[in-house]
């Protein structure tokens, strides 16, 4: 029997259709909501106080949820959500009557039915954030909420720039284009509310008798986690009611035109499909709390602004101005919004869901209310005093002021589990390296192609930012993921000494998947701990630990366990080990004698291209050029004419010159003999005298002698032969070339 927990994929369903619901709500509220209804009250000449009700009303209606949880209860929230969303569209039918209504009669109308607009409204308000939370989990939930934001605002654009069309005809300038925008706004609400009835959803209303709002809002208050949420919520609904006058303010102070207002609103708009976006990437990441004190203080900044513009006596404010500030404050401000509500949905209690968000609608409608209230108070005292005032909205954006002032500090309470401190959240905004990591961890975290993967990883561990760090400790810290083993590879070629510690955990690690990577990653750091850890390692059981961590040793400068490791090779039986120490002996032997054994490869190890590995180590290790490797490659892929290559790119010497069409045959035949004699011939020659060489040349130089006069073949394989002539004539070429050079 299924629970009333959704499944991942009607989670995943249910998600689509809230994005598709936002999308038409967006369109309809727009066309229906506040700024067309405050332009029909203000043209039939509504009050300060009438235009503070109506940015009240939206939230005001919320003390109808005093009933709603018991009236409601054992409904299917899906259910009472579509129908209290059909509801609020069909009574906006009734301002068709306007036409026929003048003066107080049309704006006692006007606030009668949007009244009514906003009681069914608020009903699906409080379903909201239980639907929200039903659909999602802790981990996405700021990424939907921020993406149906981005939906809702981006058709708000469309809707905006319609209404801006519409009333810039002069036919439509007046009520009867504000009334055409309520019946656009009625078939876009009748569509979402048939759109949201299609989500899946086994939750009803839950409603406790002896649980009634007062003792919702008691325990709330009491419990910390939930006490500052709540706070911030009822504060952003303040700020959300008298900023919601600016477009009074605009009309009626400014001088905007209908139009002009709709366009500003667009700005507004734009500015909240931003907030969306912002939300979308940093809000699960960062957390909610160092945002918002963030978000905060730039919003009391932009306030500032809008309480020092002079429009009082002159109006010398260029229009774009107000779109300008108009944009960062609402983007400010909406940003909180999102930040706020995420807050409040993550410490939602998980029952009676319902219940709670009705009790934090109801004390909302009580902020509504004193909010609404006080902002026509406020600019009916800016307009009647004689202070000396920028403007007469100047009393209302300082009351604004404080309130962002406020909720920055009670933002410094909120327990936020895994958010970032402010510092940090600054870094990342306002650091170009730091928000580039930040970035290319989100591309990471949301790339599949594993190619494209390593690419990015590569991008973070050069990226000196401490949350690249932090992600790659993240990385590290997962025993099985598919990129750890590239992270600590990056950790070599652009160490991070804030991982060293995970370094050497993860290499002390005998269980670890990735031990021998992070062993010779610690080869980058030359640090006496990473030494006497290294030592360690030296005692272990596992010959593959010794090899790595000889090898890493080697690398930061240690050479006193030479004796130790020279007896441990011989225990080495592994191409892997053999090449580790081969690295190892360059590094901790400055005389190089391990390069008089080139040709001293054991028996067990006399097939396949370890050969061709030894040898190509060996010469890069000498520095030799070109690389010996690309010679092999060229060998298999091009048969006969990369021997020709390799021969002709010898001839800078005279011998080799004189000898290059013998050399070319003898390889072509197999003559083995007559090559090793040539090598022998050209290094044994008075001309080359032991003092111009180093002594791991020297060294060199005595291997291939000694081959050539006691060749043991080990194997009668061709190609083995073919590959040993080909190291000897290529030594040997390298070592004429440095003695010519000195």
């Amino acid at each position: 029997m299924l629970t009333k927990y959704l499944s991942e994929e009607e989670k995943q369903s249910g998600q689509k259709l809230i994005y598709k619901f936002q999308a038409l709500n967006g369109m309809a509220f727009n066309f229906m909501g506040e700024t067309p209804v405050y332009l029909m009250a203000i043209h039939f000449g509504a009050s300060n106080i009438e235009l503070g009700y109506i940015s009240s009303v939206i939230f005001l209606s919320g003390f109808l949820l005093v009933v709603l949880p018991r009236i409601l209860a054992g409904k299917n929230l899906i259910k009472v959500q579509s129908t209290a969303w059909l509801l609020r569209g069909l009574v906006i039918l009734l301002y068709l009557t306007l036409l026929f209504l003048k003066g107080r009669a049309a704006v006692l109308l006007i606030l009668i039915v949007y009244t009514m607009f906003c009681s069914f409204r608020i009903v699906g308000v409080v379903i909201w954030n239980p639907i929200v939370r039903m659909l999602t989990t802790s981990q996405n939930r700021g990424e939907v909420l921020a993406q149906g934001n981005i939906a809702n605002q981006s058709a708000s654009v469309i809707s905006k720039l319609l209404s801006y069309i519409v009333t810039s005809f002069k036919f439509f300038s007046g009520i009867s284009g504000l009334l055409l925008l309520q019946l656009f706004g009625v078939f876009f609400n009748t569509t979402a509310a048939i759109i949201i009835k299609k989500i899946p959803c086994r939750e009803t209303v839950e409603y406790h008798k002896s649980r009634n709002l007062f003792v919702i809002f008691s325990d709330s208050i009491k419990n910390k986690s939930r006490r500052y949420p709540l706070l911030l919520k009822w504060l952003s609904i303040f700020l959300l009611v008298l900023n919601g006058l600016t477009i009074v303010f605009i009309r009626k102070e400014a001088g905007f035109t209908a139009s002009f207002v709709f366009l500003y609103t667009m700005v507004v708009a734009l500015a909240n499909i931003l907030t969306g976006l912002f939300g979308k990437t940093f809000a699960d990441r960062i957390g909610s709390r160092p945002l918002l004190i963030i978000m905060n203080s730039l919003l009391s900044i932009c306030l500032i602004i809008w309480m020092l513009l002079p429009v009082n006596e002159t109006k010398t404010v260029p229009i774009y101005f107000y779109y300008i500030i108009g944009f960062f404050s609402n983007f400010f401000l909406l940003s909180n919004n999102v930040l706020v509500d995420r807050l409040v949905v993550n410490s939602m209690p998980e029952d009676d869901s319902f219940s709670y968000n009705a009790m934090i609608n109801f004390i909302t409608a009580f902020f509504s209310l004193v909010s609404g209230l006080l902002g026509g108070v406020l600019i009916d005292f800016g307009t009647k005093t004689h202070l000396i005032l920028p403007n007469s909205y100047s009393l209302l954006y300082s009351v604004i002021f404080v309130i962002s002032i406020l909720m920055v500090l009670i933002s410094l309470q909120i327990i936020d589990k895994g958010s970032l401190s402010a510092k940090e959240t600054a870094a990342i905004l306002f650091s170009l390296e730091d928000l580039k990591a930040y970035s290319t961890i989100g591309k990471l975290n949301s790339q599949d192609d594993p190619i494209k993967k390593i690419t990015l990883i590569h991008s973070i561990s050069q990226n000196s930012a401490s949350i690249a760090t932090e992600e790659l400790r993240s990385i590290m810290a997962n025993p099985l993921s598919p990129i750890k083993g590239d992270v600590i590879k990056s950790l070599f070629t652009n160490p991070r000494p804030g991982l060293l510690n995970d370094l050497i955990t993860e290499a002390s690690d005998d269980g670890s998947y990735h031990q021998l990577k992070a062993i010779f990653a610690l080869g980058a750091y030359k640090e006496k701990k990473v030494e006497d850890f290294l030592i360690t390692l030296l005692n272990s059981s596992n010959i593959a630990v010794r090899s790595n961590a000889a090898k890493s040793l080697s690398r930061i400068g240690h050479k006193n366990s030479l004796d130790l490791v020279k007896q441990q090779s011989k225990e080495a039986s592994n191409p892997h080990d053999i090449l580790n120490y081969l690295i190892t002996f360059r590094n901790m032997d400055s005389n190089g004698e391990i390069f008089r054994e080139v040709f001293n490869i054991p028996r067990t190890l006399n097939k396949g291209s370890f050969r061709e590995s030894y040898y190509s180590l060996t010469a890069d290790l000498l520095g030799f050029r070109p690389q010996l490797s690309s010679i092999f490659s060229n060998k298999k892929i091009k048969k006969t004419s990369g021997l020709k290559d390799f021969v002709h790119q010898t001839r800078d010497l005279n011998s080799f010159n004189e000898n290059h069409k013998e050399l070319l045959l003898w390889f072509e035949k197999g003559e083995w003999d007559n090559i090793w004699n040539f090598c022998y011939k050209e290094l044994n020659n008075s001309i080359m005298d032991k003092s111009s060489l180093d002594s791991e040349l020297i060294n060199l130089r005595e291997a291939i002698i000694n081959e050539a006069l006691n060749r043991n073949k080990y194997s009668d394989v061709e190609d083995l032969l073919y590959d040993d002539a080909l190291a000897a004539v290529y030594f040997t070429h390298q070592l004429l070339v440095r003695v010519m050079n000195r």
